[in-house]
């Protein structure tokens, strides 16, 4: 397993093979099955049937998707908090696109693994609410690309540290690093 995955190269694989995710989608989603506490293989099924109508994902890509899920799972777990999100390194547009994108499928794949999401309180139930409105957001190409620039990177952040919450929320304690 590597420790980078090939953000374009995942994207050419997805499209090469007439899957309508992005990378980022992806990852999002798988994100979410990990953050939900879904830790075996029965992620692959969940991927498969988002991905591929249920049906087996040919190689290369799903060595890629393997490697994708591999290595979030072991930043997740990381007590590093290593975890990031794999966004496009294109222009600010299309990174914020990827990121509300990722957001929508984290969403889908930790409610798939949480089906009672809607009921969580506390912290995790209104980052919950707050990656809702995020998956909302919107731009104007006309706006002040410095200062949207400064948005998108603290709503990432946000992102990620939610992501990782919802991690240490619904994973059962053993797993986690021991925080000193």
């Amino acid at each position: 397993m590597t420790d980078m995955i090939n953000y374009d190269e995942l994207n050419r694989q997805l499209m090469q093979n007439k899957i309508g995710v992005s990378a980022a989608e992806l990852h999002g989603f798988i994100s979410g099955i990990l953050a939900g506490g879904n830790l075996d293989e029965s992620w692959r099924p969940l991927v498969e049937d988002m991905l591929n109508n249920g049906q087996a994902i040919a190689q290369p890509l799903n060595k890629l998707i393997e490697n994708l899920y591999h290595l979030t799972k072991q930043q997740l777990t990381d007590e590093d908090f290593e975890f990031q999100l794999q966004l496009s390194s294109q222009d600010l547009f299309t990174q914020i696109n990827d990121l509300v994108g990722w957001v929508n499928h984290f969403l889908l794949g930790i409610g798939l693994v949480q089906p009672k999401l809607s009921r969580i309180k506390g912290d995790v139930g209104e980052a919950i609410y707050d990656l809702r409105e995020i998956a909302k957001l919107g731009f104007d190409e006309d706006e002040d690309q410095q200062e949207l620039g400064f948005a998108f990177e603290e709503i990432k952040e946000y992102v990620r540290i939610t992501a990782m919450l919802c991690f240490e929320e619904f994973n059962e304690p053993d797993i986690m690093p021991t925080i000193h």
